[in-house]
C-alpha cells in the first residue's frame, strides 16, 4: 500500500486560482470562462448542461465536458457525496478533461440542479435529503447513475468518446453509490456481439464513508468481488472525518488484492493521504496534489489501444 503525505507546500493554495472557489452558482456560470481557445473554434468540445430523465420519472441536471479524442477518449463519471452537487468539482473536471476524458458530473435526485421534481401530488417541490431513504440510495443507483450511461453510451455511438474505458469516482457517500453502481454494470455480460456492461475500468474514492443511507460499501468492495479486478485509488485527508473510513476501506481493498494477485506487490491499487483534515470538495480544491494525482491514476491505469478496452458500438 503506497502512502503519500503532502508536505506543507502541497497544502499551500494557488492563489491565481483561489476564485474557483467562489463558484455560487454551479458548473453554468464557469462553463464559459474555463473555455480555450480549442472549444471557441470547435461548438462539439465545448462544455454543456444537460438534461437527463430517468425511467423513474426524475429530472436531473448534469454537466458534461467534452473531448477532442474521439474513440480514444476516456469516459470519467463524477458522483458527489450526498448533501453536495456537481460545482465545487470544476478544477478536477477541467484537469481530466484537458487530459483527453470525456466527463459527466450529473447532480443526482434531491441535490443542486436535480432537488426540484414532481411530487407524488403532480406538482414541483424540493425533495427533503433528511427525508430520503434507502430506497432512495437504491434508485439513484438504479436509475439516475443508469441514465447517466445512457447518455455516455450515445455519446459512445457518436465516436465521441470510449465508454469501454470508463472510470468512475465517487466522493464521500458517493463512493457507496459508485461502488454500488460500478457492480451493477460488471453484472451485466455480453451476449454474442452485444455488449451490455462491464465499461467501467476504474474506480477513484475520495474521502470514501463505509455506508449512506443504510447501504454499505463493504459488500462490492471485499471478498471476491468483481471490482477489485479493477485499478482502485483512495484519497483521503489524514485528520479528516472520514479517515478511518478510508483506512478501513484500504486495507480490505488492499488485502483482499494480495489475496486475488497471490502475494507480491498489491497491483492497480492506490492509497493516498494528505496531511488535512479537509474532505469531499475541499480536499480536492484546495490540496493542490490531489488533481494531479487523480490525473496521473487515471492516465497510468486504464489505457486504451486495439486490445485494450477498445472501443465498442452499442448500436447492435
Amino acid at each position: 500500500m503506497r502512502i503519500i503525505a503532502a508536505t506543507k507546500d502541497d497544502m499551500s493554495l494557488n492563489l491565481s486560482r483561489r476564485w474557483w472557489g467562489f463558484v455560487l452558482c454551479g458548473f453554468a456560470m464557469v462553463l464559459a470562462p474555463i473555455a480555450s481557445a480549442q472549444d471557441k473554434k470547435d461548438e462539439k468540445v465545448k462544455p454543456r448542461t444537460v438534461e437527463l430523465r430517468t425511467k423513474d420519472g426524475k429530472k436531473l441536471r448534469a454537466f458534461y465536458f467534452p473531448s477532442d479524442k474521439g474513440k480514444s477518449a476516456k469516459t470519467v463519471l463524477l458522483v458527489h457525496e450526498w448533501r453536495g452537487q456537481a460545482s465545487p468539482y470544476a478544477k478536477l473536471v477541467v484537469a481530466l478533461r484537458d487530459a483527453g476524458c470525456a466527463v459527466l458530473v450529473p447532480d443526482y435526485r434531491g441535490h443542486g440542479g436535480s432537488r426540484e421534481q414532481i411530487n407524488s401530488k403532480g406538482k414541483k417541490a424540493e425533495m427533503d435529503t433528511s427525508k430520503m431513504s434507502k430506497r432512495d440510495i437504491e434508485n439513484i443507483i438504479m436509475y439516475d447513475l443508469e441514465q447517466a450511461k445512457k447518455f455516455l453510451k450515445g455519446e459512445n455511438d457518436q465516436e465521441k468518446l470510449n465508454l469501454n474505458a470508463l472510470v468512475v469516482v465517487g466522493v464521500g457517500e458517493g463512493c457507496v453509490m459508485a461502488a454500488h453502481w460500478a457492480a451493477r454494470d460488471w453484472s451485466f455480460p455480453t451476449v454474442g456481439n452485444i455488449k451490455q456492461g462491464r465499461d467501467v475500468k476504474g474506480l477513484v474514492l475520495i474521502s470514501p464513508t463505509k455506508q449512506v443511507k443504510g447501504v454499505a460499501v463493504d459488500p462490492v468492495l471485499s471478498g471476491r468481488s468483481v471490482l477489485l479486478q479493477l485499478p482502485i485509488m483512495i484519497v483521503s485527508g489524514a485528520s479528516s472525518a472520514n479517515a478511518e473510513d478510508a483506512e478501513r476501506v484500504a486495507k480490505r481493498i488492499e488485502a483482499s488484492k494480495k489475496k486475488l494477485q497471490r502475494g507480491g506487490a498489491v497491483k492497480g491499487f492506490e492509497y493516498k493521504r494528505y496531511n488535512t483534515a479537509l474532505v469531499n470538495a475541499s480536499l480536492v480544491k484546495d490540496i493542490p496534489a490531489v488533481i494531479p494525482a487523480i490525473v496521473k491514476f487515471i492516465d497510468t491505469e486504464v489505457k486504451v489501444s486495439e486490445t485494450r478496452n477498445p472501443w465498442v458500438s452499442r448500436q447492435n
